[in-house]
């Protein structure tokens, strides 16, 4: 039996920690990574050649969902409002946070991970239901549409809040009588 063939659960253990402690998911050198075989085989190290095999994720199980809360909280406090609070709710876990928009009107959100990407809500003013969601990219539930992808979410804490900064902007000018200016879906409306 190959060294390859047989799962020495040391070095299974000492491969896939050592890609967690340095972040790197899918190692490039083949001393480094895990495969697995069609049949639950589990190899390490070069594999075998001609046989069906697939990757493995090296990342954190589930400890994956608290990492990344953890570096949420890290870049939050940071990059966020001061006025940032944490919500720990069974009903809402995310970031609220209020700032003024460009032209000095006060929003207040809620931004928070809703299991595949993040999310905002406007919680003040309400404005749900008072522009389309076309016309303000603002949902009837008051989630803000951050995005074409599904969802409307955006894939980072960090870019759900910038783009929500951004949209609270064009959300005064939709206020204001005219377009939304920051979606070419709204080009339209401008008349060219």
């Amino acid at each position: 039996m190959s060294d390859v063939e047989r799962t020495d659960l040391n070095r299974l253990r000492d491969i896939i920690r050592g890609a967690q402690q340095q972040g790197d998911q899918y190692p490039v050198d083949p001393k480094a990574r895990i495969t697995v075989g069609s049949e639950g085989e589990i190899f390490t190290g070069v594999v075998p050649a001609g046989r069906p095999l697939s990757k493995v994720q090296h990342g954190t199980f589930a400890a994956r969902v608290r990492g990344r809360e953890v570096e949420d909280l890290r870049w939050a406090a940071k990059h966020m409002p001061r006025n940032t609070q944490f919500i720990d709710h069974r009903d809402a876990r995310g970031w609220c946070y209020s700032f003024l928009s460009q032209l000095g009107r006060p929003y207040t959100m809620f931004a928070y991970f809703d299991g595949s990407s993040y999310q905002v809500k406007l919680v003040e003013p309400r404005l749900e239901g008072q522009v389309g969601a076309h016309a303000g990219h603002l949902y009837a539930n008051g989630r803000l549409c951050l995005s074409q992808a599904g969802g409307s979410g955006q894939p980072t804490l960090e870019e759900a809040y910038s783009k929500s900064v951004l949209w609270a902007t064009g959300m005064d000018v939709v206020l204001a009588g005219y377009p939304f200016p920051f979606s070419t879906n709204n080009e339209f409306e401008y008349g060219l």
